[in-house]
């Protein structure tokens, strides 16, 4: 194993309270109330536009240009790394270690979030929502950044912080794992038997030896 796919809202940075807050302000402006818990789980990992539409189906699109134009002003105030991720990534790039990733984000929010945490670098490939035809769970965006680096299954494991994430590996049939700050919470995880739980950033330093030693 000698490279890394990342997922990127949810996984390595922070976006969770500043996309909830978000949906919140859009239900309650454009169907009358806020959304419940369990909806803010459900949509967890859907395109924007999947979101807004959710949210009003008559008013999608104008939804999502909106919602564009207010991520944009709030994202850098409201977002930072997960705790350890940057150092995770940056551990992993000196040691040699190949990173990518593979987001269900368009490239415009990708790229504001990977200059405002300084991490713009460390990738060799970044596939968005615009680089591919169907999104996660599709393993399409996997298996295209596989095909740009040459990685074979067993070379590469994928990272992310929801069920698209793990069915997007599982379809590419490479190894995954679920961070433990997913907002999916413990039950849902199980439910998925994701082949690895991150216990925090420093955790992948162990499955990348384990996953060498059992390959040797």
């Amino acid at each position: 194993m000698n490279a890394v796919i990342f997922d990127f809202d949810g996984t390595i940075i922070n976006t969770n309270e500043l996309i909830k807050e978000g949906l919140n302000n859009f239900a309650q402006r454009y169907r009358g109330y806020k959304l419940v818990a369990e909806e803010h789980r459900a949509l967890i990992g859907k395109t924007l536009e999947d979101q807004m539409a959710y949210i009003n189906p008559h008013k999608w699109q104008l939804m999502s240009n909106h919602f564009k134009i207010w991520y944009t002003h709030h994202h850098n105030a409201k977002t930072c790394a997960f705790p350890g991720m940057i150092r995770l990534i940056k551990s992993l790039y000196e040691q040699g270690v190949r990173l990518a990733i593979v987001s269900n984000n368009s490239t415009a929010s990708l790229d504001m979030g990977l200059k405002h945490l300084g991490i713009e670098t460390y990738f060799e490939y970044v596939i968005t929502r615009d680089d591919v035809e169907e999104t996660k769970p599709s393993p399409e965006g996997i298996q295209k950044v596989m095909e740009l680096m040459n990685l074979e299954n067993h070379e590469v494991i994928y990272i992310g912080d929801t069920a698209s994430d793990i069915y997007a590996a599982k379809n590419a049939e490479i190894p995954n794992a679920i961070v433990g700050w997913s907002n999916i919470g413990d039950e849902a995880i199980m439910m998925l038997q994701p082949d690895y739980v991150l216990k925090s950033p420093s955790h992948l330093h162990d499955i990348i030896k384990e996953h060498k030693c059992q390959v040797a």
